[in-house]
């Protein structure tokens, strides 16, 4: 049994009574189809018609819908024929050439063009790769989605996927489509009806996540999400491992949509200081004061010539003889408002502004000055590692500003030593091997930082002179308690030792930890247990001591 098509319902609002009888024969050959009503004027009947798409609104000039009042299409009716088509109108019928078919080729032409309108909104509002909602679509929904409860029992999470360009560049566009095809079927496969998904760019996702039901329930779904994510990707029969950052933010009452999306955006931005799939809950005490990423960026280039920024160094103890042999070189921000921050806190938007560059050669120069006045002190000399970006390696002024940094401080280079990341070491193999060799020529050495979490091919690190490899105090964390943490710890010394590699254990935090480090062979370590990151007076105090304070004076 066929289901009744709805008749079409048109709205007139005209004073004169001559619209009405003349309209009323024109629709009498069209039987049933088409239904006239009439009404003073909009107000009156707009809850009436507010969702009605089986409607349209003849109206004379005097009584058209202002704009942005009506949604429906609104033929105009003039008495004659306009110079222009006028404003807010769908189409136009003149009293004196209104027939029957003028009649049915205005409804049909209206009704066609707000199919064609509607199709056009939809696209711009999609995404055509995976039909989910777009930036601009998404924006919408999620203004009317914080409307309906004042803003409560929703979270939204802002999704990044890490070195997804590179992917691109490696498996050509078509390759990264299929990527992204398979990312949008694993986040939909985590979400419930009343969630979300939407693309907000190539590789950025934004999640509209219902808590009416269970507060926390953004935590375990970033939970599940990310690992979901972590599984491996196929793509034309190759095994792609990828990396993503998901910042999470809840809602608050009457906030509005920008600055849920800022705040989701800044709990991403936090995840990115760490590898693989990882999530950050955003946290209105510690981010209070920022307001943008253009006003953080900002105050951090006023950092820079204010000298708000500093350098604490952390110890690293010889295993062999109870030495305190190296330092490493870890930058802070002495915000004025904010107190000191971590590296987690803006190193990363470092990052994604480029002034990683500026602030890694401000840290290079205050890191060998302090280098000069630990000589001065008399103290003997100690390798200062610093860490080194990625981008800092893409920078043509790399080693000319190193020789004439090192020249102008007076430090021997071999005591300086520059940390490299895992992921940056692989990114670019041959770029970074050759910047490696130009800078071991004035002395430098390498070490590899966070080993473990990265996807090194130890053919690739064999090919790199690289001197050291520091294992994660993710690794390290937890030994004494997992057995498969203390069996992975021994194997990565093993075949660092292989590699003829001296091993540095980072995050090392208890006697039980340094126990079986010890055990394992491993060459030096680095942690709390040792000392906590000190500014250069403090380090210099700490050296000075006689004997060497804490740990350091029992082995």
């Amino acid at each position: 049994m066929s289901t009744p098509v709805e008749p079409l319902r048109l709205l007139l609002l005209a004073d004169e009574s001559e619209w009405a009888v003349h309209l009323r024969e024109c629709l009498q050959p069209m039987g049933g189809s088409v239904v006239l009503l009439t009404a003073p004027n909009w107000a009156a009947v707009d809850s009436l018609f507010a969702n009605d798409r089986q409607a349209v609104v003849l109206a004379t000039p005097e009584l058209q819908p202002a704009p942005g009042r009506c949604e429906l299409p609104t033929i105009l009716l003039l008495e004659q024929e306009p110079l222009t088509a006028p404003l807010g109108a769908s189409d136009w019928l003149v009293l004196a050439q209104l027939t029957t078919d003028t009649l049915r080729r205005s409804l049909r032409h209206v009704r066609e063009r707000g199919v064609l309108v509607a199709t056009l909104q939809r696209l711009a509002e999609q995404d055509p790769l995976t039909g989910i909602a777009n930036r601009q679509g998404f924006q919408a929904l999620l203004t009317a989605r914080l409307a309906e409860n004042d803003g409560r029992g929703l979270a939204l999470g802002h999704l990044d996927l890490d070195n997804f360009r590179h992917v691109n560049d490696a498996l050509g566009h078509q390759g990264g489509d299929r990527l992204i095809l398979q990312v949008v079927a694993r986040l939909k496969h985590q979400l419930e009806a009343s969630d979300q998904l939407a693309r907000l760019g190539s590789d950025e996702f934004a999640l509209l996540i219902d808590t009416r039901r269970d507060p926390n329930r953004a935590e375990w779904m970033a939970e599940r999400i990310t690992e979901a994510l972590t599984e491996p990707y196929w793509i034309d029969g190759e095994s792609l491992l990828l990396g993503c950052s998901l910042g999470i933010a809840h809602a608050r009452a009457q906030a509005g949509a920008d600055p849920l999306m800022w705040h989701a955006h800044i709990a991403m931005r936090q995840a990115k200081s760490s590898q693989g799939c990882t999530f950050h809950v955003f946290n209105e005490r510690i981010n209070r004061n920022a307001r943008s990423l253009a006003d953080l960026e900002s105050e951090l280039r006023r950092a820079l010539r204010r000298d708000e920024l500093e350098l604490h160094y952390q110890p690293r103890l010889n295993l062999a003889d109870g030495r305190i042999v190296g330092l490493e070189a870890l930058v802070r921000w002495n915000h004025p408002e904010r107190g000191l921050l971590a590296p987690s806190e803006f190193v990363p938007l470092a990052e994604q502004s480029g002034l990683i560059v500026p602030l890694g050669y401000w840290v290079i120069s205050r890191a060998l000055s302090d280098m000069q006045a630990l000589r001065e002190r008399g103290l003997a000399p100690l390798h200062m590692a610093v860490n080194l970006s990625f981008r800092q390696f893409q920078d043509s002024q790399l080693l000319a500003t190193l020789s004439r940094l090192i020249v102008e401080h007076g430090v021997d280079a071999r005591w300086l030593e520059f940390e490299l990341t895992e992921t940056a070491v692989m990114r670019r193999n041959e770029l970074v091997r050759q910047t490696m060799d130009a800078l071991g020529r004035l002395g430098v050495r390498f070490s590899l930082d966070d080993f473990g979490t990265g996807f090194s091919s130890f053919v690739h690190l064999n090919s790199l002179p690289i001197t050291l490899l520091k294992v994660d105090r993710s690794f390290v964390g937890g030994m004494e308690q997992r057995e498969e943490n203390a069996k992975l710890v021994h194997a990565m010394i093993n075949l660092a030792h292989n590699l003829n590699l001296e091993v540095v254990a980072e995050g090392v935090e208890s006697e039980e930890q340094l126990a079986l480090l010890r055990a394992f062979g491993c060459d030096q370590v680095q942690g709390f247990l040792v000392s906590r990151p000190l500014p250069v007076e403090a380090l210099i105090e700490y050296l000075l001591q006689v004997p060497a304070p804490g740990l350091v004076q029992t082995l």
